[in-house]
C-alpha cells in the first residue's frame, strides 16, 4: 500500500517520487471486478488510489486549469460511504478497537467535510485555495495510511471472504448510486456540491435513499 500514500502535501518533483503520473484527468468512477467478487478491502483501497491521483492531478496543472469538484465530489462520496459501511463494519467486528476507530473516523469525516466547504469558498487561483488544498490533506493523508494499512486489514481478518465480498459489492453498489447522476467520470456543479457538504450526514443518506 505503500504506493498509495503520501506523506507531503504536494507531489515531489524527483524521478524517485512513485507517486509522479502523467497529466491526465483522473478517473473517479469505480471499476468493479469483471473476474471476481471484489472483497471490501480491495474496493476501498481502489477508491484511496483514486483520490490520491485526484488531489496530485491538481497540482500537475496550473491553478486558472484546476477543476478542484474532480477531487471534492470523489472525497465526499467516499465519505458517504466509508461513513455507511466502512465504520459501522469497524465498530461491529472488532470490538473497542472498532467504536475507538469509528469516533475516530467519524471524527475526520467532520474535519474534511468542513475544510472541504472553506476551500470552496476561494477561486482557484487565490493562494488560499492552494492553502486550503493543502489543510485537506493533512487530514486525509493519515486517514487513508492508517485505513489502508490498520483498519482495512483487521477488519479482513475477522470476515469470511464471504461475507468481505458482500460488504465490498455493497460498497460498489453505493458508490455507484452516487456517481450515477455525474456520469462516468463527471461531478455535481459548485452549487451542488456545497449544497451536498451543507447537509447533515443523516439527512444525506435519507436524500440519497441509502441504506447500509
Amino acid at each position: 500500500m505503500n504506493h498509495l500514500i503520501s506523506t507531503s502535501s504536494r507531489p515531489s518533483r524527483t524521478p524517485q517520487n512513485s507517486l509522479r503520473r502523467k497529466p491526465s484527468r483522473p478517473h473517479h468512477s469505480p471499476r468493479p471486478s469483471t473476474t471476481k467478487m471484489p472483497k471490501i478491502s480491495e474496493v476501498v483501497k481502489r477508491d484511496l488510489s483514486l483520490l490520491q491521483d485526484a488531489y496530485h492531478h491538481l497540482w500537475t496543472v496550473g491553478p486558472e486549469d484546476r477543476k478542484p469538484n474532480e477531487f471534492i465530489w470523489p472525497l465526499k462520496r467516499y465519505l458517504i460511504v466509508e461513513d455507511l459501511l466502512v465504520t459501522p463494519a469497524l465498530e461491529d467486528h472488532l470490538g473497542k478497537l472498532g467504536a475507538t476507530r469509528h469516533n475516530r473516523l467519524s471524527d475526520d469525516y467532520e474535519s474534511m467535510n468542513e475544510k472541504l466547504k472553506h476551500m470552496q469558498t476561494f477561486d482557484v487561483t487565490e493562494p488560499s485555495h492552494e492553502a486550503a488544498l493543502k489543510a485537506i490533506w493533512v487530514d486525509l493523508e493519515p486517514h487513508m495510511r492508517e485505513e489502508a494499512s490498520k483498519d482495512l486489514d483487521q477488519l479482513e481478518e475477522s470476515l469470511s471472504q464471504s461475507d468481505s465480498e458482500e460488504l465490498g459489492s455493497r460498497y460498489e453498489r453505493i458508490s455507484q448510486l452516487l456517481q450515477q447522476p455525474y456520469g462516468e467520470h463527471g461531478a455535481p456543479d459548485k452549487d451542488i456540491l456545497m449544497a451536498l457538504l451543507e447537509t447533515p450526514r443523516k439527512e444525506l443518506i435519507t436524500k440519497f435513499g441509502l441504506t447500509s
